[in-house]
């Protein structure tokens, strides 16, 4: 019997080049995105680029793009020399924030104060690296600053940088997750749009975006104060699957009616009927269906209604943003001079509070006046002095109370304002029409009569139309703190009853 062959794997020669093990900090992308400024750079690794205008900005630049599912990594690199001019703490934090942006026009009514820019930040992750220097001698912001550029200068470029000059701060973070079903993360988005219908019936520009931004903040803990920001913009797009243009103009395969309610019981019914699911691009048009069907089969009625009933089909859109619980990082608290902290290590608050207190009783004595006669025999003198001993008396007595009042120790201010909730809900489109124009039928395939059965069941009035979408609409957003919702309101108006159904759709 043959034995078996083994297998056998000779280690590899000296020369021959190892492949890096895989980095812990997240997943290696293609691409590379750098951002710079003369004090940092910031490089981002993603599965695709994009070239895309900023804000501002006249030529286009190649932006990150990430899915819901990646993972933003890249490095801070911040000069090495920079990093270490004197003895210094220096916080390096960078930080990946989403906000949604919207600024009303608000023609409805003209008010200055409800006016202007609603910025919600629904999203932030930091990380903080604490840095130290080495030197025991600190240097003032202009030194520091004019000691970077002379090294930029000595360089042939910045972007050849070496990596020994520079102090590498990698960072890793995750996009968030839905904490509710049905919420999506807001993807990437920027529109603007003119509103007719304002004040004295001119047009106004609606702007709107959803942003994501790595921003690297670095700040020295000195006297100088100095610090440098740097934002870096990144793209975030849903992760949808494969679909085609030429299919969204297909007719939907099921339908679903809703009824129209009235505030009182009538001889007539209404119904109005959209595809299912609701899902719309911001492309497409929302096709609808409208009928009405009298409750005895009266000829008479439905007659009257198909001429004279009003049909009003709207669009409405509501934007809601509540508190942000993320906002702008805290400045750094300032640090005291030498004589102040000299004069804080050796004083407790109390001491130093009554030597400001007593040094105002001081300054708040009136001058000796000399001695004069009145015509009583009084000493204007003893008069001033004993109206300075009541001044005093009474000043020591204020100082003693703000003194209490000084030594409690005040409130903490919160870090971060809330931002105040806004609340907006608009009319986009109106169709409408008077009277139901047709009379439903069925499709047949051979051309003889249908059933009588079915002719019994059909309506007595429909109204077909559809509402075309623009790409310039805000897209539908349910987030923790921020909703953009679409509905369809539909409204039958027939002499004093009116038939109403408001039905939730989502536009993409």
């Amino acid at each position: 019997m043959a034995p078996r062959p083994r297998l056998r794997v000779d280690p590899p020669p000296s020369s021959f080049p190892s492949v890096p093990a895989a980095s812990s900090e997240g997943p290696s992308y293609p691409h590379t995105s750098s951002f710079r400024t003369l004090q940092m750079e910031i490089h981002i690794r993603s599965p695709s680029t994009k070239l895309d205008r900023l804000p501002h900005q006249q030529q286009a630049r190649s932006l990150p793009v990430f899915g819901e599912s990646d993972r933003v990594t890249g490095h801070v690199a911040l000069a090495q020399s920079f990093a270490q001019m004197g003895r210094l703490t220096i916080t390096e934090m960078c930080k990946l924030e989403g906000a949604f942006t919207y600024v009303s026009p608000e023609v409805e009514v003209y008010d200055a104060s409800l006016k202007g820019k609603q910025r919600h930040a629904f999203y932030s992750s930091s990380r903080v690296v604490p840095l130290s220097g080495t030197q025991d001698t600190p240097r003032s912001a202009l030194s520091l600053r004019d000691a970077f550029v002379a090294s930029v200068r000595r360089r042939p470029s910045l972007p050849t940088m070496d990596g020994s000059e520079m102090r590498i701060i990698p960072f890793n973070f995750e996009l968030p997750n839905p904490s509710r079903p049905g919420e999506e993360l807001p993807h990437t988005f920027s529109s603007s749009a003119l509103i007719e219908g304002g004040v004295r019936e001119r047009a106004q520009a609606e702007n709107s975006d959803v942003s994501y931004r790595v921003v690297a903040l670095w700040e020295a803990m000195d006297q100088s104060e100095d610090r440098s920001l740097l934002e870096a913009p990144i793209i975030v797009h849903p992760d949808t699957e494969f679909s085609s243009l030429d299919g969204l103009g297909y007719e939907p395969e099921s339908w679903l009616e809703i009824p129209l309610k009235s505030e009182r019981s009538i001889p007539f019914q209404c119904a109005i009927t959209l595809p299912s699911p609701s899902l719309f691009p911001r492309s497409a048009a929302i096709p609808f269906f409208v009928v009405f069907t009298t409750v005895h089969r009266s000829s008479g009625l439905a007659r009257e209604i198909a001429s004279d009933a009003t049909i009003t089909i709207s669009l409405l859109r509501k934007i809601h943003i509540s508190a942000s619980p993320f906002g702008l990082p805290t400045p750094p608290p300032t640090p005291p001079t030498t004589d102040e902290s000299d004069m804080q290590s050796t004083q407790s608050p109390a001491t130093t509070s009554n030597r400001l207190l007593r040094r105002m009783i001081r300054n708040n004595t009136p001058p000796v006046v000399p001695v004069t006669r009145n015509s009583r025999g009084l000493d204007t003198s003893t008069r001033s002095r004993q109206r300075s001993h009541s001044q005093s008396r009474s000043l020591s007595r204020t100082s003693s109370r703000s003194s209490d009042h000084t030594e409690k120790p005040l409130p903490r201010v919160p870090p971060n304002q809330a931002v105040s909730v806004f609340t907006e809900s608009r009319t986009l489109q109106t169709e409408m029409c008077c009277g139901f124009p047709k009379r439903p039928r069925v499709k047949q395939d051979n051309r003889a009569h249908p059933p009588l059965e079915v002719h019994e069941k059909l309506p007595d009035g429909l109204f077909k139309s559809k509402i075309q979408l623009h790409k310039g609409m805000i897209p539908g957003i349910d987030w923790a703190g921020l909703s953009v919702k679409y509905y369809l309101e539909a409204s039958v108006l027939f002499g004093q009853d009116d038939l109403r159904a408001r039905v939730p759709i989502k536009i993409f």
